[in-house]
């Protein structure tokens, strides 16, 4: 016959509740493992900031009610070592979210929400600075810079940021900064533009990198037509190799703004500033927009004709320019879109750019 003493009755009340103690914490832990922390049916929406600690996270979860024993998610991070893998970003964490699966979101990125900027071809770099300014969803780094520093940033002091950042579309996570989306435009303008020049036509009167952005930054601007890109570009080559003005508007105009008024004035066509290629042989001295691939590729493989000049066919629905070989003809091309089109401003300023051409500038066409 078996007898216990008081000690072994000591020793199996104290076996029994450890192992009722283990058992009651290896069901409340397969739980809290299992167990749902996210019930809304649109998820909830968090932000990990940049540099924040596991703790800091835990707590401010514990404090929105989300974890309800946030010693046992310490635990679980300990277990899993992942305290110093966290990504910062904004997260949607869905309904059913358990603890693992929220840990495993924030220490990988996954379920991260991205945010999207898009340059838009034909931008200035103030208009982009502008927009990148009134993007809730970046933080601001550039606000205080000057267009020098951020180059410098960039690395490139010896550059003017016109023209030199890609449009496309960029995605990014909510509180990146401003400076690292420049930096990833501006690097893909370069790897664009680098790929593109080992291709270009032999035959170019550009020389360098920088005029070829400056050529498809006025392609850019002149038209929103792909088909008339490269003839465009044809004309500029045309009139560089003839040593005639370009007379671009889109470059008059970028010279006399902030101030431009929408209507080219006889004062903007007399204008001494550099980007007024009414007055000004030569390409202008920086691009004046971020031109697309399209532009680029358009300067870099510009059609061969015959053709000096052009004007818009305001009047025709599928847009697009009349191009003209002499100056006789480009005038009946002018008073023929004014004919059709006879209520339109832009004919009306045509007609002045016509006779300004005539009598103040006789002896480009002499």
């Amino acid at each position: 016959m078996i007898t216990f003493t008081h000690a072994h009755r000591v020793l199996i009340a104290i076996v029994t509740i450890i192992l009722m103690v283990c058992a009651w914490f290896l069901i409340t832990w397969v739980s809290f493992l299992r167990s749902p922390i996210i019930f809304n049916e649109q998820g909830m929406e968090y932000v990990v900031p940049e540099g924040a600690s596991i703790r800091l996270v835990v707590h401010d979860l514990y404090l929105l009610n989300v974890i309800k024993r946030p010693v046992f998610f310490n635990l679980l991070v300990y277990l899993r070592g992942d305290k110093h893998e966290l990504k910062a970003g904004e997260y949607l964490f869905p309904k059913g979210t358990t603890p693992v699966s929220l840990l495993t979101q924030i220490t990988t990125g996954s379920g991260m929400v991205y945010h999207t900027f898009t340059i838009v071809a034909g931008w200035s770099f103030h208009t982009l600075r502008g927009a990148l300014e009134k993007d809730p969803n970046l933080r601001h780094a550039s606000a205080s810079m000057s267009n020098a520093a951020i180059m410098d940033y960039l690395g490139h002091p010896e550059l003017k940021p016109e023209g030199w950042f890609f449009p496309d579309t960029y995605y990014f996570v909510k509180g990146s900064s401003d400076l690292v989306l420049l930096k990833r435009a501006f690097q893909m303008m370069q790897r664009k533009l680098n790929d593109a020049w080992k291709k270009r036509d032999s035959d170019l009167p550009y020389q360098t990198q920088q005029e070829v952005l400056t050529v498809a930054s006025l392609i850019e601007k002149e038209t929103g037509v792909d088909r008339e890109r490269s003839m465009i570009a044809g004309v500029i080559v045309n009139r560089l190799r003839k040593d005639m003005l370009l007379q671009i508007d889109s470059s008059v105009i970028y010279g006399v703004e902030p101030h431009f008024t929408g209507v080219i004035r006889r004062k903007d066509l007399l204008s001494k500033n550099p980007y007024n290629t009414y007055v000004n042989k030569g390409l202008p001295p920086t691009p004046i927009a971020m031109p697309g691939m399209e532009s680029i590729e358009a300067a870099l493989h510009p059609k061969r004709h015959n053709y000096y000049y052009f004007v818009a066919k305001n009047y025709d629905p599928d847009g697009g320019h009349q191009f003209s070989t002499t100056l006789a003809e480009h005038y009946k091309a002018v008073a023929n879109a004014k004919r059709k089109h006879s209520r339109n401003e832009f004919f009306n300023d045509n007609l002045i750019r016509a006779y300004f051409l005539k009598l103040v500038l006789p002896k480009i066409y002499n």
